[in-house]
């Protein structure tokens, strides 16, 4: 596993980075000299074990990638519909993987915490009615997903018809596609 590491030893570290750092270029710049961005969209969980970049051998700019707990597409919603009114993507991947944090705990383990941690809180808050995205099916999180972003009402049509849900498998490499 990694190392534990400090926000001082991440500091130093990007100094040493800054020393050759490039910029990126600017979305001006992008649009001044007609440069294509990115127009697939990869949602895909944030375990170190599942960087979309290394499953699917990106470059830097080739993909916008947004990742959270279990690459859950829910909580993310508002950041997909903001993107693709700047980019207009016209593809999305939706990735989990086996051996999911997700799948380590339930959302009444975390309701239980945090009911603890402070009753008054978690009153305010309305835990028992959040899903902190525990899941308990790997293939059937992915079609929940994909439903749920070609059902809702703010997705553009064209971007529905190009969604697809996929299943990696830690251990073997592999993407399977996972359709309902």
């Amino acid at each position: 596993m990694a190392e534990k590491i400090t926000v001082e030893e991440l500091l130093a570290r990007n100094k040493i980075v800054m020393a050759s750092h490039t910029p990126a270029p600017t979305f001006q710049f992008l649009a001044e000299n007609q440069i294509a961005v990115a127009k697939t969209l990869v949602v895909a969980c944030v375990d170190p074990r599942s960087d979309p970049s290394y499953i699917l051998g990106l470059k830097f700019g080739e993909a916008g990638i947004l990742r959270n707990i279990g690459g859950q597409v829910k909580p993310l919603l508002n950041d997909i519909l903001a993107l693709d009114n700047l980019i207009t993507f016209e593809q999305v991947m939706i990735i989990h993987h086996t051996d999911c944090g997700s799948t380590h705990f339930t959302n009444e383990q975390v309701r239980g915490v945090l009911t603890q941690r402070d009753p008054q809180a978690a009153a305010e808050m309305n835990v028992e009615s959040v899903d902190f995205g525990a899941v308990s099916n790997l293939p059937d999180s992915v079609v929940r997903d994909v439903k749920f972003l070609k059902e809702h009402k703010l997705m553009r049509e064209e971007l529905k018809e190009n969604i697809k849900g996929y299943l990696y498998d830690i251990e073997k490499g592999s993407l399977e596609e996972i359709s309902g």
